[in-house]
């Protein structure tokens, strides 16, 4: 039989407090409770990295754009002196 004194019952004794403290905060963090701050950085590096890959991609299209009126005007101009 095992004594009142046994370490091994004190052990079996806080196992079960032991454990739901540590399923307590697991499941907290699992609800969002412990992450915030990280979650709120990552959002702003992202929304970071997403406005600076928006501002290339516009100035890449502007390019474009310029690029296709000045084709336009050249061609408006040169079908103007075929047609005098």
């Amino acid at each position: 039989m095992v004594a009142a004194t046994s370490p091994a019952l004190y052990l079996l004794a806080l196992a079960c407090p032991v454990s739901m403290g540590v399923m307590m905060v697991w499941m907290m963090k699992g609800m969002g409770m412990g992450g915030k701050k990280v979650d709120e950085q990552k959002d702003r590096a992202r929304d970071e990295t997403s406005l600076a890959a928006l501002k290339a991609e516009q100035a890449g299209l502007a390019e474009k754009i310029d690029e296709l009126e000045v084709r336009s005007r050249e061609a408006a101009e040169e079908g103007d002196r075929t047609a005098v």
